[in-house]
């Protein structure tokens, strides 16, 4: 018998957004935040062997809101379109493109194994990876983009999720919500979805651009880690919010989880 715990936030975050206008690439601040690990942040996961500490937060994206026209031209699906959500997406891929920078800390005097983690938010799922844990073992669930890192103690490591990175978690996001049969599998880092025969069948047409993501960090002991944000988006077809102007609030997007785990 195996049970599941699946994350659904926690943690503190201020964002720092910079996004592009036009051809020029003309880039506005926003001021630069953080959220942190302590040794106080309780173990997600337990086993005898290991303990899994996990602390993520969500970071929204800087999308204008639709007119009225817009709205209510996304609402009607063409007939012989088939996608696995009840309306056209308000931004689909390609519209803007995004980049990660980030900084990840170790404030202790000994070093710190941690993995930054990273899953996509669209208008309509949420990706939840979790830990399932089976006979007293702890499986961990692939994130959709997730690298470790090994700190020196003391030591800050600088690092950013590319564009393409995360066009391809923008891919993964829609392939398994269209059905794709092994979910861990399709977001595994190394798995490219559009070369990959077992996600290919499952792309849908229309795939929902990212409105928002959930960073985290992953650690199977107790440390003291900050993590600190910079957001860079790419308008290319008029979808981010003009300077002053309050940024779209979808509807809240469901959670999807995986429905199984198996390595690569």
């Amino acid at each position: 018998m195996g049970s599941r715990a699946s994350l659904m936030g926690c943690g503190l975050i201020a964002l720092s957004v910079v996004w592009g206008c036009g051809e020029e690439h003309e880039y506005v601040g926003a001021g630069d935040y953080a959220f942190a690990m302590t040794e106080d942040t309780p173990a997600f996961a337990q086993t005898e062997d290991f303990d899994v500490f996990i602390i993520e937060q969500n970071v929204g994206l800087p999308i204008r809101p639709p007119s009225p026209d817009e709205y209510d031209a996304r609402q009607s699906v063409p007939d012989g379109l088939v996608i696995p959500y009840s309306s056209l997406p308000w931004v689909e891929r390609g519209q803007i493109e995004t980049e990660i920078d980030f900084t990840i800390s170790n404030l202790l005097d000994e070093p710190a194994e941690v993995t930054v983690t990273l899953n996509g938010v669209n208008e309509f799922h949420e990706y939840f990876p979790g830990v399932v844990v089976v006979d007293d073992e702890a499986l961990i669930e692939f994130a959709q983009w997730e690298k470790t890192y090994q700190l020196a103690p003391f030591e800050r490591r600088n690092a950013t999720i590319r564009e393409e990175e995360l066009d391809e978690v923008t891919v993964d996001l829609a392939t398994v919500v269209n059905g794709a049969p092994n979910s861990n599998e399709i977001v595994y880092f190394e798995s490219q979805s559009a070369l990959d025969p077992r996600a290919q069948a499952y792309i849908p047409p229309i795939i929902p651009a990212l409105v928002g993501v959930r960073m985290g960090l992953r650690t199977l002991q107790p440390s003291r880690l900050v993590l600190e944000l910079s957001v860079r988006v790419r308008d290319v077809d008029d979808r981010i919010v003009a300077d002053g102007e309050a940024p779209w609030e979808p509807p809240k997007a469901a959670p999807f989880v995986p429905v199984m785990v198996a390595p690569p």
